[in-house]
């Protein structure tokens, strides 16, 4: 049976710009690794690379599909506006290209740290098409023979003004007036047999049907498909009013794109090679190894830990802040999400953990409010089952933050279990296992420091006038059902 345990000691770290100062969530986790079949050393990320399979966008990470291009460098893209016979545009194509750019191009260069950048180039006007747009009878689930009449007599009506062969990347963006147009078409269409055009294959085009003002982000959502990425949102059965979001909620941009933290994870920045495999840690050996995550929206420093749960599935843990493409999650810490390199695009390649299952967050904006509060925040735990067999894991996160934005401090670390409970106080275990017991230092003070922990508990001669209350012992049995430890004497404090 493998058991693992997290100790996480957050804190903020001043990060100062030209004009304002921002506060950052950071990490140092310790994993623990109790019991398990025996595995090399803990090593960069390359050890913990899951396959990539036959699976439509597989998850897998250890190489990359060269029929898809990877947004490793510079990539242009053409937008070609298409009009139609029964319609007149009642916008211009500069109305049109300024609702996906420069928004999409800002989003993945912040996404990337600078190290990809997507370069539009819109064509400067309407493009007429041959048959009006009821004629191609547009729609989500478009009939396949329709769908190569449209993209067929498109590449015809734009050829003449668009050399293809400048180009990665096509987007055909319809006129959104035009009264067979359905925003629920916009999609990545990847053709089995490419189009030829300027002497250029197209193997894949971006069909474009949004409305004016577009979705939130749909158009980096697309471009993911692009570069391979999956849809992490599950599509309920027909004439279901299920949610789409169960799976990963507001967490990267493939789940929804109206998300509240669409940086794309880690995993993803580690596929694309945004993240080099020392940023990546792999844990495999036994017993405890520290790592300091630092926030995923920013540059720098190690971003994602990986656990092998299997030869396809693995846990990753990253942390996330409320800065860049994240500026509007509801809750900054640590997030443990499942990764499977054999699910197909659609079908659960990700699950994000949900560290509070018995709350939510941010009703009125977030895609999915019961995961929009998943990640684990210092002092709190979480009880890991990777399935039955040789894989079963405990993930016990404690600790606090101490401090405001310009002033750091850390409390002391311990590894405890499930649930400190505090009954002479009348509390109880709250639904989602953490403790309203606290043994840590008060807050200081403002305008003082933090204080600074003892790595000793003073004599009992220095501490005959005061001592520190004991937390009594929790259930033998968490919350999630995993064994508590008793609580550890509070430190001493000394003095008047």
């Amino acid at each position: 049976m493998r058991r693992t345990g997290i100790l996480i000691r957050a804190r903020r770290r001043p990060l100062r710009a030209l004009a304002a100062a921002a506060s950052v969530f950071a990490a140092v986790v310790a994993w623990t690794l109790v019991a398990g079949p025996a595995a090399a050393a803990t090593a960069a990320g390359g050890d913990c690379a899951l396959p990539r399979t036959s699976a439509h966008h597989s998850e897998g990470v250890d190489t990359w599909n060269a029929a898809f291009p990877r947004p490793s460098t510079v990539l242009d893209a053409v937008m070609i506006f298409l009009s139609f016979p029964d319609a007149v545009p009642d916008l211009t194509p500069e109305e049109v290209a300024a609702d996906h750019f420069p928004a999409t191009s800002l989003f993945y260069d912040r996404a990337s740290y600078g190290r990809f950048q997507l370069r539009s180039h819109p064509v400067d006007r309407w493009i007429p098409m041959p048959r009006a747009s009821t004629d191609y009878r547009i729609r989500r689930d478009w009939d396949a023979d329709q769908r190569a009449a449209y993209l067929r007599d498109a590449i015809d009506a734009a050829d003449p003004a668009v050399d293809f062969s400048a180009y990665d990347l096509v987007y055909l963006v319809a006129d959104p007036d035009a009264p067979g147009v359905d925003a629920d078409a916009t999609k990545v269409v990847n053709l089995g047999t490419p189009m030829r055009a300027d002497g250029t294959d197209l193997r894949r085009l971006v069909t474009v049907f949004e409305q004016h003002p577009p979705d939130h982000n749909v158009l980096a959502h697309e471009t993911g498909h692009v570069f391979d990425l999956p849809d992490l949102y599950s599509r309920p059965a027909a004439g279901s009013d299920a949610d789409w979001d169960t799976r990963v909620g507001d967490w990267d941009l493939m789940g929804s794109q109206f998300g509240l933290a669409p940086e794309p994870f880690a995993w993803h920045k580690w596929k694309f090679g945004w993240l080099e495999d020392h940023q990546v840690q792999c844990v495999s050996q036994h017993g405890t190894s520290w790592h300091e995550l630092t926030p995923l929206e920013t540059a720098g420093g190690t971003k994602l830990i990986v656990v092998r749960t299997g030869r396809r599935t693995a846990l990753a843990i990253e942390a996330r802040s409320a800065t860049g493409n994240d500026a509007g999650l509801c809750r900054e810490g640590v997030l443990l999400y499942e990764v499977r390199s054999n699910r197909e695009s659609g079908e659960g390649p990700v699950t994000v953990l949900d560290g509070h299952p018995a709350t939510s967050a941010c009703q009125d904006g977030s895609a999915y409010p019961p995961l929009a509060d998943a990640p684990l925040g210092a002092g709190e735990s979480y009880a890991y089952d990777a399935g039955p067999g040789p894989r079963d894991g405990r993930l016990p996160l404690r600790g606090r933050l101490l401090g405001r934005q310009g002033q750091r401090g850390i409390a002391p670390w311990r590894r405890t279990g499930e649930y400190r409970g505090c009954p002479e106080r009348g509390s109880k275990p709250p639904p989602s296992g953490r403790s309203r017991c606290s043994r840590w230092p008060a807050r200081p003070p403002p305008g003082r420091r933090p204080p600074t922990p003892r790595r000793r508990r003073p004599g009992p001669a220095r501490c005959a006038r005061r001592r520190a209350p004991r937390c009594p012992r929790a259930s033998r049995t968490g919350p999630r059902g995993g064994r508590a430890a008793s609580s550890p004497r509070r430190p001493a404090r000394c003095g008047p």
